[in-house]
């Protein structure tokens, strides 16, 4: 049900307005107080995610933040208004602004095209995405997986592993060899290191009160830049040697070269090409990582599921390597990553600016306003999940899924800017977690604090550390 209240300590006179039933009113939202000029963002650089959900559990659905300056700024939570945002009023609610920073890395990439320009950019795109494209790149996704597994086998069961470094690891191998077939050790290290450089970046801008123009020398402007050339520099080289060889290994770029618009005939340009690529990898692996390395976390704290996924896995692949069509099959380890991404999304929070003056429920919001929206809150929402800080991946069978709002869980975002690397990330993560759970119980390090940190992804704030039990059948175990 949608909460309509409204403070009168929020919006001073408006409390008895309300009573009067005036339709011609604009209701303002109520919200946290905040500090002149600077707004709410004190509480926000403190503990973004608490004081996120705390403000939808105490003011409502749609609450009005105090940003700086004149920028009106709204949190919505719905899973209805969400739907009404994301989808059905899809073309008034743009990306705005807020994106500046990502532009520094990705371009004029498909994250944040609009209009036609973006329609025909995603329609240029999509195909390479489809699910039997994504099947051609399983074998190399179980090849890297089962090579890390190999590397596990050194080390000492007692000595702790940061699976969420592992997992980053791993991620960006398997998309750098499926984006570009870069499955050189060396240059994965290097541009690895030039994307941690500019991923750093990226989070500072955030929440930062000021940010300075890139022309401004500081160190922090130069290592981002120097991370740029290098990411750029090997890009653009590996564009130009397909462009002029006749090799055209079966990876994402090739498809990407290969798409043409029926209408003009045209492809890519290669700064086209440069941007998409960029693109998908700053949203292609971080997320994925972050997801896997929740779900272990998770894992560890619940035996019960953990025997399941093992039962599953057991029954389903009796101890060969999964393939895609193996993926159907496997549905509670699916259930369990959905769980995963319930709790921990790796995309907590994105924003949209609305083009026109809009309602969104009882409330006016003005055009330009900045709309935050999270799945981190809404996935946690009493309303529409119980017991919600609970780990229970039965949520994701089907019967309770019908039952939900289609936007009570959207860790892919939603409408027609979903994301277009869904089919790849859940592939990628359902053949970790089955490939994993097939040689390894994976214990937490007790006393190892872990914390989320919401940056440009949710990862953990001190990785996580854990140990390595192998063994033949985790089923026997139990």
């Amino acid at each position: 049900m949608l909460k309509q209240s409204i403070s009168a300590d929020d919006a001073p006179g408006q409390a008895a307005s309300l009573q009067e039933g005036s339709p011609t009113l604009r209701k303002t939202p109520p919200g946290p107080h905040g500090y002149p000029i600077i707004g709410n963002l004190p509480q926000m650089l403190r503990n973004p995610l608490q004081f996120l959900t705390n403000a939808v559990r105490q003011y409502g659905d749609v609450v009005h933040l105090r940003a700086m300056g004149s920028q009106q700024l709204y949190l919505v939570a719905h899973p209805d208004h969400l739907k009404y945002i994301l989808q059905e009023n899809s073309r008034n609610y743009i990306k705005g602004e807020n994106f500046q920073a990502i532009k520094l890395v990705i371009g004029d990439g498909l994250a944040v095209k609009e209009g036609e320009s973006w329609r025909r950019e995603r329609h240029l795109m999509q195909p390479s995405f489809h699910r039997q494209k994504v099947g051609t790149l399983v074998n190399l996704m179980t090849k890297n997986i089962a090579q890390m597994l190999e590397n596990w086998r050194n080390i000492d069961s007692d000595k702790p592993l940061d699976i969420f470094a592992e997992m980053m690891q791993l991620a960006q191998t398997i998309l750098l060899e499926s984006l570009l077939s870069i499955d050189s050790d060396d240059e994965i290290d290097k541009l690895n290191q030039a994307w941690d450089t500019a991923y750093k970046y990226l989070s500072s801008q955030l929440w930062a009160v000021i940010k300075l123009p890139l022309w401004v020398p500081t160190l922090k402007n130069r290592r981002f830049q120097q991370s740029m050339q290098t990411l750029d520099g090997a890009i653009y080289r590996i564009i130009r040697e397909r462009r002029e060889g006749s090799k055209s290994p079966d990876d994402l770029l090739s498809m990407l070269m290969d798409a043409y618009d029926q209408e003009s005939g045209q492809g890519m340009s290669d700064e086209q090409l440069r941007d998409e690529i960029m693109t998908i990898f700053t949203g292609g692996f971080e997320t994925s990582a972050a997801v896997i390395a929740w779900t272990w976390y998770l894992l560890s704290q619940n035996p019960s599921v953990e025997y399941q996924l093992q039962e599953e896995i057991s029954r389903v692949l009796d101890g060969r390597t999964p393939t895609l069509e193996d993926l159907p099959s496997l549905k509670y380890t699916r259930m369990i990553i959905e769980e995963s991404m319930r709790l921990y999304p790796g995309a907590w929070v994105f924003t949209r600016t609305n083009l026109e003056s809009d309602q969104i429920g009882d409330y006016h919001i003005p055009a330009r306003s900045l709309i935050m929206v999270s799945s981190y809150v809404t996935q946690r929402l009493p309303s529409f999940w119980e017991n919600p800080e609970e780990f229970n991946p039965e949520r994701f069978a089907r019967e309770q899924v019908a039952q939900r709002p289609r936007y009570a869980y959207f860790p892919f975002g939603g409408g027609p800017r979903q994301c277009i690397g869904e089919i790849f990330a859940m592939t990628e993560m359902q053949l970790v977690v089955a490939m994993i759970a097939q040689k390894y119980r994976l214990h937490s390090v007790p006393g190892h604090p872990v914390e989320e940190e919401a940056m440009f992804t949710l990862r953990p704030r001190h990785g996580i550390l854990m140990t390595l039990e192998s063994q033949v059948s985790l089923v026997d175990a139990y």
